[in-house]
């Protein structure tokens, strides 16, 4: 009984860690792939973490940022 007791705890045990290791070597990424998408992201406007809903006191400086780009996309810059 005892030996049974034992042993399906440490069945148990094995079972819970199993999951832990299953993400395989070749779903994983560089980080140099890691740093090539979120640069992409953040060209094609994807990444937008801060924005006026999330925080609402930002809201002008998030407008001069986009008057600037705006500027520097049509070669003047202001000032």
């Amino acid at each position: 009984m005892k030996k049974t007791l034992i042993g399906g705890l440490v069945l148990t045990a094995l079972l819970a860690t199993a999951p832990a290791f299953a993400q395989s070597a070749s779903v994983s990424k560089s980080r140099a792939e890691v740093k090539a998408e979120l640069a992409s992201a953040r060209r094609a406007g994807d990444l937008d973490a801060v924005n006026s809903l999330s925080y609402p006191q930002l809201r002008p400086y998030q407008e001069r940022h986009a008057q600037l780009r705006a500027d520097a996309r049509d070669g003047s810059v202001t000032r």
